[in-house]
């Protein structure tokens, strides 16, 4: 489950983690550029495009999300591009924050930065207690909506608890790091670009 914190007093927010007993125990991390397609000068077609996503917690693994597809790749793709010379990179929104755990729920924070500048601060709030992998982490919504507005101090509407998926008929049943993928995308989008 997201939120997104307007603002730039990541202090604050840790501070709260800390009181409420959460252990820090990792850094984390988040890269996400968006490529566009190189075409010839005057061609009337408009560039297709693609978000290319790799986390720090999946070393191997990158994630590419177009408008109605997300896949996962190796991290070598990013090589495959460069050399094909067929994508550049136009913007890369990123965040570098710390893990934490408290009881049954892991929370990632950190500041978006894009183009050196802060956009925001996310909150990524994970429930571990359930061991079972459900078809959608909103089963645990009300649980980690109340846990995120009542101990971290957001207002409920700025809390993602829902999203829909049907745009991507290919995915799988099971909530995964496609989805997971495809959420991030779209916060990343709601921030704005440099275009």
């Amino acid at each position: 489950m997201f939120c997104i914190f307007k603002g730039d007093n990541i202090k604050e927010l840790e501070k709260k983690i800390e009181f409420l007993g959460g252990i820090r125990v990792s850094s984390w991390s988040i890269s996400c550029s968006l490529y566009l397609e190189r075409l010839p000068d005057g061609s009337p077609n408009a560039p297709r495009e693609f978000h290319l996503l790799t986390f720090d917690e999946k070393i191997k693994k990158s994630y590419m999300v177009s408008q109605y597809t997300v896949v996962e790749a190796d991290r070598e793709v990013v090589s495959i591009l460069e050399k094909t010379n067929s994508y550049k990179k136009r913007q890369t929104h990123e965040i570098s924050g710390s893990k934490y755990e408290i009881g049954d729920f892991i929370i990632r924070i950190g500041p978006i930065v894009l183009n050196a500048d802060v956009k925001a601060i996310a909150v990524e709030v994970e429930y571990t207690a359930c061991s079972v992998t459900s078809t959608s982490p909103f089963n645990a919504s009300k649980l980690l909506s109340e846990f995120i507005s009542g101990n971290l101090g957001f207002p409920a509407d700025q809390v993602q608890t829902s999203y829909d998926f049907s745009a991507f008929p290919a995915l799988p049943r099971n909530y995964s790091e496609l989805h997971t993928s495809i959420q991030y995308v779209n916060l990343f989008k709601s921030l704005g670009s440099a275009r």
